[in-house]
């Protein structure tokens, strides 16, 4: 490139002879290289030649130096040889470092170009298509459609004549360096246009210029296709060896070479992995290739966590793709054989694989409520489980109940309970919604998790459970849980309901409580009072409801309420045939001297101080409570009511009633003895005189 304000050679060689034109340090200053073939077929560049039949070295010893040995080479075999090698120069102030040169640096781009085009005075005989220079020719160095390009017109102030410069003896032969513009890159107006390998050997603007006779041999050898590295020593040639026609080079020099994402080798192409893989690695990353997956490129966090996981030799095996940007919330990912890598600024790195991953997937993957993973899989739980947590929740996976889904309250409810070391184990599912009432629900290996708006999550198990379920569960009379299980004396349990309770001991069995039989039950004290624990649940009677305990029973109507019968009483109760009392009307209560007494609706029944149980009913009931019942004369029953000649009666420790036949009742009370007449002692006779002794 010379453009419109050319440096004259003369001028240049005093410049540089004066050191009046400014430079910029070298990055390292290097010995010349002048076996860049042999370095080549070592896989000893950093930029590729792409497997092209031929490719040319221009290489400086720094960065600004622009005298440059230029070398020809030719693909044989497995390698490359050397056909020829010239001297010439670069850009004024020698390469650009970064593989990028804007205009008006005087600087040389650094990287590998392909050739595609030429132009010269007459076709030498090359197959690159080639623009004979006429007195309209013009290389575009203005803004728009010709930028970079051939064509011939009066052209702009800042697009070059390329008649003047064949008649100056530079352009007689020239190919075209293919440096930002198609088919290596697209083209970027102001990015350096007129990168030409070109006769006329003198500093230029950014060409590579040599011998006529070298420019002359290059066009009549070269292809389309084959490529020019170009650059300083040590940003063109590193000491680390890869295959050059190998797919780790390929994929290298597409990801930008050292100027892209990888930077420059940090080590020798290395075969011998898992499955007849090779990897490379270099400053920022690695390329690993095997056949099933090609070569990919690994970095960052990304990389961290595969290698975390075993790279290729762990459960992920080789990366399938490059890595993807541009998920939801920034986040990127990567995938493998056996899962993926994803990675956020906020959860950092972290692979999903297995079942767990499949989980994951079937809700949504990063898109779903789970959201992204925030840890590694975790693996060692009880019975060889596993899990990863996620920012929605977690994944737990075992042999025997597969991977499942646990979030929100059910899995604040499952970790109260220990999580899966706990009597829950495993889930078995995922959450359930679409319940009654809006609810959902969990299962586990012990069982499960309902949740509902108005009650939260608990849990359910056992004996407890199975009632529960028999009774509907959330559709039945008992409604959602709103506790957990817990636990009583005697090893008995119990959880709450919307609808009431249910009770559980090895002795009785898991039964419901609720309503009305429950209030009267809670009036006693529940299991820690006389009833004890229910033994049954509540069942019909005739006229109402009944519940059986271990020390009695509550029977209920809709006249009577709940009333509650204990101990002896509820014996005594059942034996004299409940129907014929009817329903408790109120509850036992305290008699004279420590009995007991408790009314129902045809009569009542009486404990009397020495534990002894007497029925009383109808009109015989009614003219002992007339007598003052247990406080009046008749005391006590002694007897049951008991059928005697002419009607019935019954006893008492005071007395007796007797109900004729007839419908009249007589109270009886025993007839006092007549007092016993003691007879009173005979008189004494009085003594018969006698005649007195004469004085």
């Amino acid at each position: 490139m010379f453009k419109k304000n050319l440096i004259t050679a003369a001028f240049m060689a005093a410049a540089i002879a004066l050191g009046t034109l400014a430079t910029s340090p070298p990055a390292q200053a290097s010995a010349q290289v002048y076996n860049p073939c042999a370095k080549l077929s070592h896989g000893q560049t950093k930029f590729s030649g792409f497997g092209a039949n031929r490719v040319t070295f221009a290489t400086a010893t720094d960065r600004n130096s622009n005298v440059l040995t230029i070398t020809g080479c030719r693909r044989s075999g497995s390698g490359y040889v050397q056909e020829w090698q010239d001297w010439g120069y670069g850009g004024l102030r020698g390469f650009s470092p970064q593989n990028q040169a804007w205009e008006d640096t005087y600087r040389t781009p650094t990287g590998s170009f392909s050739f595609t085009e030429a132009l010269g005075r007459r076709n030498p005989g090359t197959t690159l298509r080639y623009h004979t220079v006429n007195t309209m020719s013009r290389w575009g160095g203005e803004r728009g459609a010709t930028y970079n390009q051939y064509f011939e017109g009066a052209g702009g102030p800042s697009d070059e004549n390329l008649w003047k410069y064949m008649n100056e003896g530079y352009y007689e032969q020239a190919a075209v360096i293919n440096y930002n513009r198609l088919p290596d890159a697209r083209t970027v107006q102001g990015a350096s246009f007129a990168i030409f390998f070109h006769a006329g050997r003198v500093p230029s603007a950014g060409c590579v210029s040599t011998s006529l006779s070298t420019v002359t041999r290059l066009l009549k050898t070269n292809r389309p296709g084959d490529r020019i590295i170009m650059g300083a020593v040590d940003d063109v040639f590193t000491p680390y060896s890869s295959n050059p026609f190998g797919a780790i080079t390929a994929r290298y020099a597409r990801s930008g070479g050292p100027a892209g994402i990888l930077g420059v080798p940090a080590g020798n192409e290395t075969g011998g992995l898992v499955r007849g893989g090779a990897q490379q690695l270099f400053r920022n990353g690695a390329i690993t290739w095997s056949s099933a997956t090609g070569a990919r490129i690994t970095t960052g966090a990304i990389r961290s966590a595969w290698l975390r996981a075993g790279a290729q030799n762990g459960a992920l095996g080789y990366p399938t793709t490059e890595e993807v940007r541009g998920l939801r919330s920034g986040g990127a990912a990567q995938s493998y054989q056996g899962g993926a890598v994803l990675w956020t600024a906020g959860t950092g790195a972290h692979p999903t694989s297995g079942a767990i991953r499949a989980a994951w997937l079937r809700a949504g993957g990063q898109n779903g409520y789970l959201g992204y993973p925030v840890s590694d899989e975790i693996k060692g739980l009880k019975n060889g489980g596993a899990y990863q947590t996620f920012q929605g929740g977690s994944i737990h996976w075992s042999a025997a109940s597969g991977a499942h889904i646990t979030k929100g309250a059910i899995r604040s409810a499952w970790g109260v309970k220990s999580y899966e070391r706990g009597v829950l184990g495993y889930p078995t599912s995922d959450e359930i919604k679409g319940l009654k009432n809006g609810g959902a629900y969990q299962t586990f290996q012990g069982g499960a998790i309902h949740w509902s708006a108005a009650t939260g999550a608990h849990p359910t198990t056992g004996a407890i459970r199975t009632k529960w379920a028999a009774a509907g569960s959330e559709n039945g009379v008992l409604g959602y849980p709103t506790s957990s299980e817990l636990t009583l004396t005697n090893g008995g349990k119990y959880q709450t309901f919307q609808g009431g309770a249910i009770y559980w001991t090895p002795a009785t069995g898991a039964h419901i409580s609720k309503g009305g039989i429950r209030s009267a039950w809670a009036q006693h004290g529940y299991e820690r009072g006389p009833l004890g624990y229910p033994t049954t649940d509540e069942f019909g009677v005739p006229g109402g409801i009944r519940q059986n305990y271990q020390g009695g029973s509550i029977l209920w109507s809709s006249f009577t309420g709940a009333r509650s019968l204990i101990g002896g009483m509820a014996t005594k109760y059942d034996a004299t045939g409940g129907p014929v009392l009817g329903f408790p009307t109120e509850e036992q209560t305290a008699a004279l001297n420590g009995g007991l007494i408790q009314y129902f609706q045809n009569g009542a029944i009486i404990m009397t101080p020495s534990k002894s149980y007497f029925v009383t009913t109808g009109k015989i009931r009614l003219a002992w409570v007339g007598q003052g019942a247990e406080k009046g004369k008749l005391g006590y029953p002694t007897s049951a009511i008991v059928t005697v000649p002419g009607g019935a009666e019954q006893t008492f420790a005071g007395g007796s009633i007797f109900l004729s036949s007839t419908g009249v009742t007589t109270v009886k009370y025993p007839v006092a003895p007549a007092p016993a007449v003691v007879p009173s002692a005979p008189a004494s006779p009085e003594p018969t005189p006698t005649a007195s002794a004469p004085a």
